[in-house]
């Protein structure tokens, strides 16, 4: 698509379906697209808002997104647990005290991801 007929999309979508977005009028299909972007670059968030856009239109496209999430969200916790396993090992064995303290500020910032991640879980386990 030539640069210029690209911005002209862009801007067109921005004026007119961004303020349209939260009504729910669009159709699923533009919803599922969006909710399909947002997964693409890991913005489980906004995965999670459009896929609820698009419930009213429940097609088997919006309950097969909604399971992506949740395989790509259980894949992310298990990588976040062996780390926080990895950690709390590393933190065990480590005798200096600034280094222990940098461990548990990790491991709190790992538990913070485990629990936003069971929670995207959970949502979408509804949506699905």
């Amino acid at each position: 698509m030539p640069v210029g007929l690209n911005f002209l999309f862009r801007l067109g979508r921005r004026l007119l379906a961004e303020p349209l977005e939260d009504s729910g009028f669009l159709p699923g299909k533009y919803y599922r697209s969006q909710a399909l972007a947002a997964l693409e670059e890991q913005d489980f968030a906004a995965c999670l808002r459009y896929l609820r856009l698009a419930e009213p239109h429940r097609k088997a496209k919006t309950r097969m997104i909604a399971q992506v999430l949740i395989l790509r969200c259980r894949l992310l916790r298990e990588k976040h647990q062996r780390q926080r396993q990895t950690i709390q090992e590393l933190c065990r064995r480590e005798s200096d005290g600034a280094k222990k303290a940098r461990y548990t500020e990790i491991l709190q910032a790992e538990e913070k991801a485990i629990q936003f991640l069971d929670s995207y879980i959970r949502e979408a386990q509804e949506v699905a």
